[in-house]
């Protein structure tokens, strides 16, 4: 038998039962009225996934009722595929060439693994405690595309504004991101988009992702000046040394840097509006770096196990739930700054 691209991707039947097990880790239940008085009527209805009955509402369900997989012509496997290369750091270019994929249709799942990512972070992000630090950096990120009419959330095509002096601004393509580390061999890691980079909007940022009374560890930078407030703050100037006098440092969140910077390069240029989300899913994959491969693989899976197909209401659309105005200003990442 001859090798065909079906020959490298996960076996359909593995990917199935751990979505099973992930997605009923307590037993088969009801998505209807949630009894688990379930008769199995047919196995290997769909791409490895079964259908049920439940006795309780009489309802038929299968194993992707009710999630997004219902309407997604993509088989799993392929989607376990994306997460597992994602991890690698590889192009979406490349996974659509193994997927046998246009490159918009894997770009767009690519999307939705991250928008999973950043909408369900509270159950994989708890608050920073302990040992704190901080670091800011400002990052290259245009208004890429076409022009878009006020009817479809309305923008302008590409701007550029990189060569403005001075520190760089969310409206001037430089937009800020900060760091908080957490010390520690599994410390989380959480990278922040910023708008402004005033007193309030760092503030802001620390009490959504420290816990208060922390110990939080930053450069002299006045930005950080809000924070004494709520934190035990210590600061290091680096003028004069790298460690104070005090014992404090953020060499710890610095070094992210190292790690960060090549990885948001190897996508050639992000358009600002979609940076949140990328800076969500290194965040998930820094603060799971203690994870093997497939614990992280699982762990996504378990969070898009239960994305609803209609979670409440009507569906966003693709283009609302990419629009930077219905991300900043939520809890987390991304906030509208003074």
């Amino acid at each position: 038998m001859a090798l065909s691209k079906e020959s490298f991707l996960p076996d359909e039947s593995d990917c199935a039962e751990t979505w099973r097990r992930l997605r009923w880790p307590e037993g088969l239940k009801c998505p209807d009225c949630g009894s688990q008085d379930i008769q199995t009527r047919q196995k290997n209805h769909r791409h490895c996934f079964h259908r049920y009955c439940c006795r309780g509402c009489e309802r038929w369900f299968t194993d992707t009722t009710d999630t997004f997989l219902e309407a997604s012509n993509v088989s799993l496997s392929r989607w376990v595929y994306l997460i597992r290369e994602m991890d690698k750091k590889r192009s979406i270019n490349d996974i659509a060439k193994d997927l046998d994929l246009t490159y918009k249709t894997v770009l767009g799942m690519s999307h939705k693994v991250k928008e999973v990512i950043y909408d369900r972070r509270e159950e994989w992000l708890d608050a920073l405690t302990g040992e704190v630090e901080a670091d800011d950096v400002h990052v290259k990120g245009g208004q890429q595309g076409r022009e878009v009419s006020e009817e479809e959330n309305g923008r302008t095509a590409r701007t550029r504004g990189l060569s403005q002096r001075g520190r760089g601004s969310y409206e001037g393509d430089r937009p800020l991101v900060v760091s908080w580390v957490e010390r520690g061999e599994e410390g989380p890691r959480v990278f922040e988009l910023r708008r402004t980079a005033g007193k309030k909007s760092l503030l802001s940022s620390a009490l959504s992702c420290v816990e208060e009374g922390s110990e939080v560890n930053t450069d002299t930078w006045n930005g950080y000046r809000l924070l004494e407030g709520a934190y035990d703050h210590r600061q290091v100037k680096h003028s004069e040394r790298y460690v104070s006098e005090g014992g404090a440092h953020c060499n710890t969140a610095e070094s992210e840097w190292s790690i960060f910077k090549p990885w948001l390069r190897t996508f050639r240029g992000l358009a600002k509006r979609h940076l949140y989300l990328y800076l969500s899913e290194h965040s998930f994959r820094r603060s799971h770096r203690h994870l093997s491969r497939e614990e992280r693989i699982e762990a996504v899976m378990s969070l898009m196990s239960f994305l609803c197909l209609w979670p409440e209401g009507p569906v966003e659309t693709s283009k609302q739930a990419s629009a930077p105005t219905a991300k900043i200003g939520s809890w987390g990442y991304v906030h509208y700054s003074s």
